[in-house]
């Protein structure tokens, strides 16, 4: 079984807490458990960090890059300066 995604490719994917957004597949990782999902590192260009995604959360992107709203930060519980 391959991959579904190439490296590279545009793919949407919804955060916790936020809307659907449009991310790069930076690479594949490889497969730890051979019945579990493939996984991959993606990284929108709104973010420094990059982020781990199961293929079966991730679709591929149809829409135009300019129709999708920012990604917001994720929001840290508990962090105290």
């Amino acid at each position: 079984m391959a991959h579904r995604f190439k490296v590279g490719q545009l793919v949407e994917y919804k955060p916790i807490g936020a809307r659907v957004s449009l991310f790069k597949i930076v690479r594949h990782l490889s497969e730890e458990f051979p019945a579990t999902d493939w996984k991959y590192r993606i990284k929108s260009d709104q973010e420094s960090f990059e982020r781990t995604a199961l293929e079966c959360t991730l679709s591929p992107s149809i829409v135009l890059e300019t129709s999708y709203e920012e990604v917001k930060p994720l929001r840290r519980v508990g962090r105290h300066h």
